[in-house]
């Protein structure tokens, strides 16, 4: 019988953010499977097998096929790992009898803390790939958002779907970087969007002032 794969929600990125449950299932692995930085980040067992996750998903999905049935996989995911996430692919692969999870601080749930602000009335949204977004739907039906960025789909993409919306009527807050030394966390202006200096992943948090 093949081994249950694990799959750890690792946090927003600094390496004391992950949980003890978590780090102690990377200690029992013996393959450990990441990208590259968290792979440096996060394992420190010498005759720990790793492989590096970069765009080669269907690829490493395929590899651990091979393995799983004699080794113990975990698999290192950023953030909440069933949110907008690598881990629901690993699940529909193995099913969810064949999978554990271990859940991770989200981006947004450590940003909020920093801004010491709550976000029960937030909704997320997600922008990676999708073009198709809806953007001005998305700003007419709700209040406060939270809206995952990417390279592709940032602030000057936004803006670019926002010209028919009262963009006076929001407050903006844009995070990235979060919890490693770089952390950037400001207030900006719609007027800011078009050169504020991001990063490759960001996330925007909205709330409507009226």
């Amino acid at each position: 019988m093949d081994k249950k794969v694990v799959i750890i929600g690792c946090g927003p990125g600094c390496s004391d953010l992950i949980t003890l449950r978590g780090r102690s299932a990377i200690e029992e692995a013996d393959v450990v499977v990441g990208s590259g930085r968290m792979l440096a980040e996060f394992v420190s067992k010498e005759d720990a097998e790793t492989i590096v996750l970069k765009n080669n998903y269907q690829d490493v999905l395929d590899e651990v096929d091979k393995i799983r049935k004699d080794n113990r996989v975990v698999f290192l995911v950023s953030g909440d790992p069933l949110l907008h996430s690598f881990g629901e692919s690993i699940i529909k692969r193995y099913g969810k009898e064949g999978c554990d999870v271990i859940p991770g601080i989200s981006s947004f749930q450590y940003a909020f803390c920093r801004l010491k602000e709550g976000w029960k009335d937030y909704r997320v949204f997600s922008l990676h790939g999708n073009s198709a977004a809806d953007v001005d739907k998305i700003f007419r039906e709700h209040k406060r958002l939270i809206l995952l960025l990417d390279p592709e789909h940032n602030l000057k993409f936004l803006k670019g779907k926002m010209e028919s919306l009262p963009a006076h009527r929001y407050t903006f807050y844009v995070a990235s970087n979060l919890s490693l030394p770089e952390e950037e966390i400001s207030q900006i202006s719609f007027d800011d969007f078009d050169n504020y200096p991001e990063e490759s992943l960001s996330i925007l948090i909205v709330r409507s002032d009226e």
